[in-house]
């Protein structure tokens, strides 16, 4: 038998690497990660070992899959690295918290045969990547599929399930090649599935229309602004003229260059309250008029009510090509700790831990903006890891989506790329292109399958010019959503109690 401390240093290796990282990404390896936890619960004597094991394993592969959250507190909020690298070891005890659960239930199920046992286990990761994604807000990074989105085909089963369904049908696979070391009939179920996933992705991707399969539908030209702005210097008065100098330069470039139908600039592209300043919100309404081209820009905005008692939002502004104002939307999932402070911790004494930390209010429309009735479903930031959001965009009626971001916060490290793949997957469960533009990388483009067509280096100054194509249907996730949170429960129970009560039947027989 391998020492738990092996299984477990393995899980914590494979978790690391399986996801972007400074080193090498090999996404397969992240499947060593639950098959360790199954191993550790089934061999741990008791439910509060498995707990302890599989949470140390966890603790320890995503707090330094998880690293880059201590740049922005040592670098922005200008702690000391003593006190910024406990902040990505308490997150990463926070998301390994969920690989202690899964371990005991890996113990609580090992009287159970290796088929019941891994179909089981695999209903138990959805629920668990399903309730980190809403507990306490919600903390849905490192999902196990999102490590899948460089192999296209893998990921196309989250049109039919969604990321968690998929996260879940790998992580049994996992588990069944876990027992394969014992059974060789696991360890060929493990293969089976592993061959026809990628195939019947592949056959997707086979049966996808192109951009002209629709006369209907006019493929559109969009133009993504990566200002590369210093995160450090952005929001000083000073550079506020520059700023949008520096954006204007770089849309009149590839707007100059031919039709556009839409021109994004990131997340806060504009440092300052949009509405308040008239002589520079002019200079962005004649570059509209002048090109004929509509902006989506994103600024701080206020309701309007007196200095001290305004509601601050983060909002995308629509300019239309005349230069009149055609919506905004305003974030409705905000950052704690970064957009927002928690109200339990809005203390004194802990005034100096969160220096720097906004004071946004969520929005509350949902609907899209409509632009050339085309209708947009906008995401700003970190709303694009939640499918919940994206579902509600494309449920309003919107016919692809739109993200723009500030990833400026945590520089050279594999914080943007994960946050790109873990995008990925929304234009997959949803069936819709995705434009991300975002301040210093990686703005993308990416079609229905998760294929990133076209992507911005990071840390540059670049513009992107892509096509996008509406779409209106919906994928099998879209219709099904609604009900997973009720399926997956029900057929666990089916799961597990079927067999027991046909083996009471059978007892009673005889």
């Amino acid at each position: 038998m391998i020492p738990s401390l092996y299984i477990g240093l393995g899980g914590a290796i494979g978790l690391f690497l399986g996801f972007p990282n400074p080193f090498v990404h090999l996404p397969v390896l992240v499947l060593i990660y639950p098959a360790a936890l199954a191993l550790l619960g089934e061999n741990a004597p008791s439910p509060a070992s498995a707990l302890r094991q599989g949470w140390l394993t966890g603790i320890a592969g995503a707090s330094a899959a998880l690293y880059w959250l201590a740049v922005p507190v040592y670098e922005v909020g200008g702690l000391p690295w003593i006190l910024a690298v406990p902040c990505s070891l308490a997150i990463g005890a926070y998301v390994g918290l969920y690989g202690g659960f899964f371990a005991v239930f890996a113990n609580r199920l090992k009287t159970y045969p290796p088929f019941t046992r891994c179909c089981a286990l695999a209903l138990c990761w959805f629920l668990l990547e399903d309730l980190r994604g809403f507990l306490f807000t919600g903390f849905p990074w490192l999902t196990l599929a999102s490590a899948f989105v460089p192999w296209t085909p893998v990921i196309q089963a989250a049109a039919l399930f969604g990321s968690y369904g998929l996260g879940g049908l790998l992580a049994g696979t996992a588990c069944l090649f876990a027992h394969g070391l014992r059974r060789k009939s696991c360890l060929y179920c493990g293969l089976l599935i592993s061959l026809a996933l990628p195939l019947g992705g592949l056959l997707r991707l086979e049966s996808l229309p192109g951009p002209d399969a629709s006369p209907l539908t006019r493929p559109l030209n969009f133009a993504l602004i990566q200002g590369n702005i210093d995160q450090n210097q952005k929001w000083l008065s000073a550079y506020q003229q520059a700023t949008i100098a520096h954006y204007l330069r770089l849309s009149e470039q590839v707007a100059a260059k031919g039709h556009l139908d839409l021109i994004v600039w990131p997340e806060t592209a504009m440092p300052f309250f949009f509405q308040n300043q008239p002589e520079y919100a002019s200079l962005i309404r004649e570059f509209a008029k002048k090109y004929a081209v509509p902006l989506l820009i994103g600024a701080p905005a206020h309701d309007g009510g007196i200095s001290g008692k305004r509601r601050i939002f983060n909002r995308a502004f629509l300019i239309g090509s005349g230069g009149q104002d055609l919506g905004f939307y305003d974030k409705e999932h905000l950052v704690p700790f970064g957009e927002y402070l928690p109200p339990w911790l809005s203390h004194p004494a802990l005034a100096v831990l969160f220096q720097g930390v906004g004071d946004f209010v969520p929005g509350v429309s949902e609907l899209p903006l409509q632009v050339k009735a085309l209708a947009l479903g906008v995401l700003i930031c970190y709303e694009t890891i939640f499918p919940e959001i994206a579902q509600a965009r494309v449920g309003a009626g919107a016919e692809l989506l739109l993200n723009i971001s500030n990833d400026a916060w945590f520089g050279l490290t594999s914080a943007p790329e994960q946050h790109l793949q873990l995008s990925a997957l929304r234009a997959v469960e949803q069936g819709r292109w995705l434009a991300r533009a975002t301040n210093t990388g990686f703005s993308a483009f990416v079609d229905p399958a998760g294929r990133i067509h076209t992507r911005s280096s990071l840390m540059k100054t670049e513009t992107l010019v892509g096509t996008v194509v509406p779409r209106q249907e919906f994928t099998p996730f879209h219709h099904i959503f609604p009900w997973l949170r009720y399926l997956v429960p029900t057929l666990l129970l089916c799961v597990l109690l079927v067999p027991k009560i046909c083996h009471h039947q059978a007892i009673e027989t005889l």
